[in-house]
């Protein structure tokens, strides 16, 4: 059979298509893929020695491609590509061979799928990245039978000190498996973020024991006594209404307080933590700006942003409870001026029903003078976390 009676009879082609089909290598569109596939497969038992890039002319002009894996044919639209472009597959074979990496934004082979390495998790560091959701590692927590509806996510940042193991990270993960993950943070010279999932006040008082206990932690890393670490606490908006959270907006805010909550944070940070004077209703406004005292900005939760990092048990559970504590209030008190100042937070912490609640943010409230005429509880210890950690090697 001679190529003008394939072309003739076999295609169907009148004489028009035929001098198209000889002059440019190119078929109409009523050809399919498996057609020109077909077509491409028969021409190769023709003589083109005096045309040598017909048959490459002939797939670039018809649009015509194969799949890198299965060899299938198909228009060159229909490929997809993968691992960065190096190949270019069917649909058929991505939908069964290959997932979507967000992380790498390609699609990569199904064989080598890492769940650490998807998930942000670099293994040098022993952190998972920045933007890694704690919600896809930890669930919600509460003590069994707990009755409590007021949920806490923390985010403690700490540096790491010399001679720190490179594997600390990977340490704490382990060690709080469906509790908290460690994250890596830009802000930080060399150090990570510890990151828990939603937890009740009385779950985290159990889990946070842990970590004070390590030695491997206490001696490792450092909190206060850096330019760069914050604790940030995320509380939840579901047990909150939005006068509650007016109200924390007031009292956080409010130049009557500004020393108190400086004191209470440990530091005053218009860096990270900016403070400008609001009214009840600006929890209807929300700024939009991360880098406020207050960020209510999440959906979820609302997040203080004040607190200097903390390490020292005592420190860091006087933190935990004065969040808890000012929850509580808020709910309880007015919004007058005078209602949301400080010492009617203070009398509020230091009532008795409220004293074995909140042990660490009383013993420091006494000895900072907030509240007179009373002594700690012997349970806790009296020294400043800052001469604590200063005293610790660097």
């Amino acid at each position: 059979m001679t190529l003008l009676n394939y072309l003739r009879t076999d295609l169907s082609l009148t004489n028009d298509d035929i001098i198209k089909f000889t002059r440019y290598a190119e078929l109409d569109q009523s050809f399919d893929a498996e057609d020109l596939n077909a077509v491409e497969s028969t021409i190769q038992d023709f003589n083109f020695s005096r045309h040598p890039s017909f048959k490459h002319d002939f797939l670039i002009n018809n649009d015509l491609a194969y799949c890198d894996d299965c060899g299938d044919p198909m228009f060159n639209g229909d490929t997809i590509s993968v691992e960065h472009g190096d190949r270019h597959i069917c649909n058929g074979c991505c939908d069964n061979d290959y997932y979507y990496s967000e992380r790498h934004d390609t699609y990569r082979h199904n064989d080598d799928y890492d769940e650490y390495e998807e998930e942000g998790y670099d293994d040098y560091t022993g952190t998972y990245s920045y933007d890694t959701d704690v919600l896809d590692h930890c669930g919600f927590n509460k003590l069994d039978k707990e009755n409590a509806s007021d949920y806490y996510g923390i985010e403690l940042e700490v540096e790491r000190r010399s001679n720190c193991p490179s594997n600390i990270a990977e340490s704490i993960n382990d060690m709080y498996q469906g509790f908290a993950i460690c994250k890596s943070d830009g802000s930080l010279d060399n150090g990570f973020e510890i990151v828990t999932g939603p937890s009740t006040y009385k779950y985290h008082k159990k889990k946070w024991e842990e970590f004070f206990n390590s030695k491997l932690c206490q001696e490792n890393l450092k909190g206060w006594n850096t330019d760069t670490a914050g604790l940030h606490i995320h509380i939840g908006r579901k047990s909150l209404t939005p006068l509650n959270i007016g109200k924390i907006l007031v009292f956080i805010n409010d130049d009557l307080n500004r020393d108190f909550i400086n004191a209470i944070a440990g530091r005053s940070s218009e860096q990270w933590a900016r403070r400008s004077p609001k009214k009840v209703s600006d929890v209807l406004r929300p700024t939009g700006e991360k880098y406020e005292a207050v960020n209510t900005n999440h959906h979820a939760t609302i997040e203080l942003r004040i607190f200097r990092s903390n390490i020292s048990k005592h420190g860091f559970y006087r933190v935990l409870e004065f969040t808890d504590a000012m929850v509580n209030f808020v709910k309880l008190t007015n919004c007058t001026t005078t209602s949301l100042y400080h010492t009617a937070f203070t009398r509020y912490v230091s009532q008795p029903t409220q004293r074995s609640q909140y042990p660490n943010l009383l013993a420091w409230l006494i000895r900072k003078g907030y509240v007179k005429d009373m002594k700690p509880s012997r349970s806790v210890v009296t020294t400043d976390e800052e001469e604590i950690i200063t005293n610790q090697r660097g």
